[in-house]
């Protein structure tokens, strides 16, 4: 079996080599492996591409996104309303990009381009619904708009069968549904029969909550006869089956928190509670026993976390002594930490001894090609056998604790503030009034997180979120500073707090957390105090420069990563490699909000955009380290990761957040990650979201942008199917 063929699915890497090159991180970690070993383990299974696995990932990828950028440039244009163009050059604009991805279609139909283009066309015809709506001023609702879309992309998901365009199909028939009661709604809007969310009647959201879950229902049984008969089938897909799950149980939560509270008007829906009851009971037993499935026990109860957070509410809803307020936050606490321990029991009783949705059967086939290969021994792979598996989680059930332990953290600094009340010491508060307590919450925190155990992990990072949240408060009341300088203090004051409570915190989620804060206020802290005191010429190049360093430095992390596993400060170097880019993820989202952000904070004179400074930095520091990767270094992939650079800062220049989640793509790729793939995905589209609602340009601007950007993409797509190799001689096929 060749390299290619033992370690890559596709386009990227499989899951079971993605954990595999995670375990033997640890083996360099525990000084058993050596870094070039490593290395040479992460070339065989596909994790660091060569030329070939880059083109193998870039064609499909810069051609879906090309066309998309295409199609989002046609919707800005049309949105755009260009009053001084004919009607019908405006027609034959938006027709001609149908036509042309019908043609790309047809033409490559048996091709990954072809499934890319036909995602591209379907959306394609929104723009072009949304025209005709425009010129001819129809009257037609918005619903209607939607449901005419829906009847295009439902034949053409019958006849691709792909994930993306049933997704799209039932994202629209949602959309249709309840865009139509949004309308009833508001021309009868006292009629009595609208005694449901707001706008939804009974009988309607009753067949609305059961035709969702007859869809979840359908759709699970067409994905186990998938994953029996045809396991790469694009049915045994679990992505989609998981978003109508957690679709539903937002729906049903949304209503029964209602139902107990009381906080909505009209009647109970008594229906919707037994319902959400048989879904919970339901899926427990299907997901637990019948097709274990964690991510679905994790929603299920998250959803009976935040019933029983508004139950424990009500319980004290007339109680306003210190007592009653006190009760209630340490039910909820416990609570809360009982739904954590119960997530984390399934855990370890499903996915025992082995990890999460990885194939077990593959992990072993593909170690026993890397000892045949002499790449693994005897030993190492006994190591990695031994691993107590139980403390890898998934992201989902990371993410869901890590939620849990913000929330749990508030409620320690509220359980806080009453015992400093009851105790008088909040009638002439200090510093010294919150720095103490929070001192004291951390040595606790400190504690748990060195206690062996997943569980007192997460109750320790609680804690410690919340003494870092008391202690950044404290010494921000060390200084007396005015309402409009108090935003800059408490970012500096927060910046050495992070940095202490990260070196002192033994935990890998805090330590990302801190990096991630830390990034944010360090630029936005920056930004402001070069505005304040340079001129603005001199504050940008200071703020750019500031990024551009933070960017540079990231780089590095990211090309010596096996290298700094085996040193003393291997445990910093997860959290800087996923804490730097979120933490410039934020600041590429307050870009496009930073006037409603710093209205809130009472904006200071001479405080410029965020988003320009940003996207300049962004854009020197991948040029910068690119270069210096090309030049110096000389390493094989370098001039193609220039390339990547040029585009991606050319894009970052204009739009932060779209030069930087390209990039991310290709990191995804670089490191093998299906998980940081989708999540890059859903950054760059949510970005462009944002961008188009938000940012101060016109849309003709954003308009030619992403017009430039995807022929810019469909132009690189054909370049590396022609310029970049698609064979390579194998390193082992002959040993």
């Amino acid at each position: 079996m060749t390299q290619t063929e033992a370690g890559s699915k596709e386009w990227m890497p499989s899951r079971a080599a993605e954990f595999l090159c995670g375990q033997t991180e640890r083996l360099v970690k525990g000084k058993s492996l050596t870094p070039a070993e490593c290395q040479r383990i992460y070339d065989f299974c596909g994790v660091r591409p060569d030329y070939p696995q880059w083109r193998r990932f870039l064609v499909p990828l810069l051609s879906l996104l090309g066309l998309l950028s295409l199609v989002a440039a046609a919707v800005f244009f049309v949105a755009w309303n260009w009053a001084d163009m004919p009607k019908m050059a405006k027609f034959a604009l938006a027709e001609l990009l149908v036509v042309a991805l019908t043609v790309v279609v047809w033409w490559r139909w048996y091709d990954g381009l072809a499934r890319s283009a036909l995602l591209a066309a379907a959306l394609s015809f929104g723009a072009l619904f949304a025209l005709y709506g425009q010129i001819y001023q129809t009257g037609a609702d918005s619903w209607e708009l939607f449901r005419a879309w829906l009847f295009v992309f439902l034949p053409l998901a019958l006849i691709a069968r792909q994930n993306s365009l049933w997704f799209c199909s039932w994202l629209l028939a949602n959309l249709t549904f309840q865009l139509y009661y949004v309308t009833v709604s508001m021309s009868l809007m006292d009629s009595a029969a609208f005694d449901g969310l707001d706008y939804f009647p009974s009988t309607a959201l009753y067949s609305y909550l059961i035709v969702q879950v007859l869809c979840l229902v359908t759709r699970e049984v067409l994905a186990l006869r998938a994953i029996k008969h045809n396991p790469k089938s694009w049915l045994a897909s679990r992505w989609f089956s998981r978003v109508m799950a957690g679709f539903l149980l937002l729906m049903l939560t949304s209503i029964v928190a209602g139902n107990v509270s009381g906080w909505r008007y009209g009647s109970p829906h008594h229906f919707a509670t037994a319902l959400w009851l048989l879904v919970l009971l339901a899926g427990y037993f299907f997901y637990r026993y019948r097709h274990p499935d964690l991510c679905m026990l994790t929603l299920g109860t998250a959803s009976g976390a935040a019933i029983g957070c508004v139950l424990i509410m009500q319980m004290f809803d007339s109680s306003y002594d210190v007592g009653g307020l006190f009760m209630l936050g340490c039910l909820m606490a416990l609570w809360l930490a009982g739904c954590g321990a119960l997530m984390l029991h399934w855990r370890r009783k499903l996915y025992e001894n082995q990890p999460v949705e990885v194939s077990f059967t593959k992990v072993a086939l593909l170690t026993e090609q890397l000892r045949r290969h002499n790449l693994l021994n005897q030993t190492q792979i006994e190591e990695i056998q031994q691993y107590d598996h139980s403390s890898h989680l998934p992201w989902y059930l990371r993410l869901t604790l890590g939620v849990g332990g913000w929330v749990a953290a508030m409620i320690i600094l509220f359980l806080l503030i009453l015992v400093l009340y009851v105790a008088g010491l909040l009638n002439d508060p200090n510093a010294a009034t919150m720095i103490i307590p929070s001192l004291i919450l951390a040595l606790v925190a400190g504690g748990f997180l060195r206690a062996q155990g997943v569980s007192k992990h997460h109750i320790g990072l609680a804690w410690a979120i919340a003494a870092t949240c008391g202690l950044c408060f404290g010494f921000c009341m060390l200084f007396e500073a005015s309402w409009d300088m108090y935003f800059l203090v408490g970012s500096l004051c927060s910046l050495p707090v992070l940095a202490v409570m990260a070196l002192a915190m033994a935990d890998r989620t805090f330590r990302f957390m801190a990096v991630t804060a830390a990034t944010f206020l360090l630029i936005l802290s920056g930004n402001l105090l070069a505005g304040m005191y340079l001129p603005p010429v001199a504050s940008f190049c200071v703020v750019s420069a500031l990024i551009a360093v933070i960017v540079i430095f990231w780089l590095w992390i990211i090309r010596e990563q096996i290298n700094l596993t085996a040193t003393a400060g291997a445990e910093a170097v997860s959290p800087l490699l996923w804490g730097i880019p979120s933490g410039l993820i934020l600041q590429c989202f307050s870009g496009i909000n930073s006037s409603l952000l710093f209205d809130f904070f009472w904006r200071p004179a001479g405080y410029f955009t965020l988003s320009t400074g940003t996207g300049a930095g962004i854009a020197a520091g991948l040029i910068i380290g690119c270069l210096y990767q090309t030049v110096v270094k000389k390493t094989s992939s370098a001039p193609l990761l220039l390339v990547a650079a040029l585009l991606c800062g050319f894009a970052a220049y204009y739009a932060p957040g779209i030069g930087l989640g390209l990039w991310l793509l290709l990191m995804a790729r670089y490191q093998g990650s299906q998980g940081v793939l989708a999540a890059s995905g859903c950054f760059l589209a949510l970005f462009v979201i944002d961008w188009y609602y938000f940012l101060g340009v016109s849309l003709l601007q954003k308009s030619l942008l992403m017009f430039v950007t995807g022929v810019a993409l469909l132009a690189l797509a054909f370049a590396a199917k022609k310029l970049i190799p698609a064979r390579k001689e194998e390193a082992y096929a002959n040993q």
